[in-house]
């Protein structure tokens, strides 16, 4: 084989590699944390580093809540300091020989170790982790052990992490590669949430686009309709990210399940290698790739920066988003200026509670009023009162959709801000559609010459 072919193979994908990683995982049958199993899953995971071409790699142990478990961490070193993080896991839910989940993240995670270790330069050290106790859930023992552990174990360094990106649940056919930046509860406060800061999000789907392999985001029909979904209703999905973000790092993970098409045996016995597809593993590994090489040439992002709406490929930040609220409520305003001292007042109270809703929960806020603010001042009618409605009965439908399926347990909303904004909604009906603010002079009729009198 001559020296450039061997090169352009190393540099690429090969889905098949990645689905042979992922059945030799799930041959080993249910291996959750803390079991035997799952400690050979582990020595698999490290003997095939090596064998990618990585010359660092550690069996990372750790211990929580009296369980033992092994993280597997190579590293690729770069100049400086700063760390990248590319991550998947590698123990199973109880009873699930985990092929999909997240068996197919990790073929895809060795098949990116391969890659990313014959390129001959990278901007900072890139860090291939396959953590243990993502599914700890299942043990009563809390969340994402394995992560947990690591960023314990890193300690100050932590704060060189540049970014973690996280690979879960992937290789369906019948999925779709997808960014997941779903809200998790902020321990630092109380009824707060952290969720992948807008510049994450940007770079990735950047970087996917340009790898030829494009992410979706969050699902790839309802994307718009995901996002205030997930910062509205408390998801019961996660993935290893949410360590990372509730420690104040940068992190965001992706998947081929979503809301329109979730992996129809998940969790289940049937979980097996033969449900997996060489094609759709290397969608992913793709996608992945031209995240990380996208991360890799950008300069350090924000930490924490929450607030942020994803659309054409784009994404809109926080003050774009305050400035569409702020300009929102002005039709209102006009319409019932001159309507005299009620109606106008009544705008008023309904624009600040908008305001106190768009402050803290800009994306749920401007899903569910900005066609309201909009259509609203001008028409009542049947066809505009239901499109004013209908991103707030979108928005609800899917809640209570996924809360039947078990997927949500509540609302990240304060029970004051969804009666605030109850009471918003209604005050937006208040007032005569399409009013001037013009008051007509007394004793001139419609058409602005003298009133016409009466037959008698």
């Amino acid at each position: 084989m001559s020296p450039l072919l061997g090169l352009l193979l190393a540099a690429s994908i090969d889905g098949g590699a990645a689905l042979r990683h992922a059945s030799a995982l799930a041959a080993l049958g249910p291996h959750p944390w803390g079991s035997t199993r799952n400690e050979a899953a582990a020595q698999y995971v490290a003997a095939q580093m090596r064998a990618a071409g990585l010359a660092e790699v550690e069996l990372q142990r750790f211990e929580r809540h009296g369980i033992q478990g092994t993280n597997v961490v190579g590293t690729l070193r770069g100049p400086g300091e700063e760390l990248l993080l590319v991550g998947a896991h590698h123990d199973t839910a109880p009873g699930a020989a985990g092929a999909y989940d997240d068996a197919g993240g990790v073929g895809v995670l060795l098949e990116l170790a391969r890659v990313l270790a014959a390129e001959p330069s990278r901007t900072r050290s890139i860090v291939l982790v396959s953590f243990d106790g993502e599914e700890a859930w299942a043990t009563g023992k809390g969340t994402t052990a394995g992560s947990r552990a690591f960023l314990e174990r890193l300690g100050p360094r932590a704060r060189s992490l540049v970014a973690a990106f996280v690979i879960e649940m992937c290789g369906w056919r019948g999925g779709t590669p997808a960014l997941q930046p779903i809200a998790y509860a902020d321990p630092r406060t109380s009824g707060g949430t952290v969720v992948a800061p807008g510049w994450l999000v940007r770079a990735a789907l950047s970087g996917s686009r340009a790898a030829g392999a494009p992410l979706a985001l969050g699902d790839p029909y309802l994307s718009w309709l995901y996002q205030p979904a997930v910062r509205a209703f408390r998801v019961r999905l996660y993935g290893d990210d949410v360590s990372f973000l509730q420690a104040g790092r940068p992190a965001l993970f992706a998947s081929d399940s979503s809301f329109s098409a979730f992996y129809p045996d998940y969790h289940k016995p049937t979980d097996l290698a033969d449900r997996l597809d060489p094609d759709a593993l290397a969608r992913t590994a793709q996608a992945a790739l031209g995240v990380v090489r996208a991360l890799d040439r950008l300069p350090p992002g924000a930490a924490e920066e929450p607030h942020w709406f994803a659309v054409f490929g784009g994404v809109v930040d926080w003050p774009w988003l305050l400035g569409m609220g702020a300009l929102s409520v002005l039709p209102g305003l006009w319409a019932s200026y001159g309507g005299g001292a009620l109606p106008f007042a009544a705008r008023l109270l309904q624009a600040a509670g908008f305001g106190v809703l768009l402050w803290g929960h800009p994306v749920p806020a401007l899903w569910v009023f900005l066609l309201p603010n909009l259509l609203l001042p001008f028409s009542r009618r049947l066809w505009a009162v239901l499109l004013a409605l209908a991103p707030l009965v979108s928005l609800v439908a899917v809640g209570a959709a996924a809360w039947w399926r078990g997927a949500v347990n509540g609302v990240w909303l304060a029970p004051w801000q969804v009666a605030l904004g109850i009471l918003a909604l209604v005050l937006a009906f208040v007032g005569r559609p399409g009013r001037s603010s013009v008051r007509r002079s007394p004793g001139r009729g419609r058409g602005g010459g003298p009133p016409k009198r009466s037959r008698r």
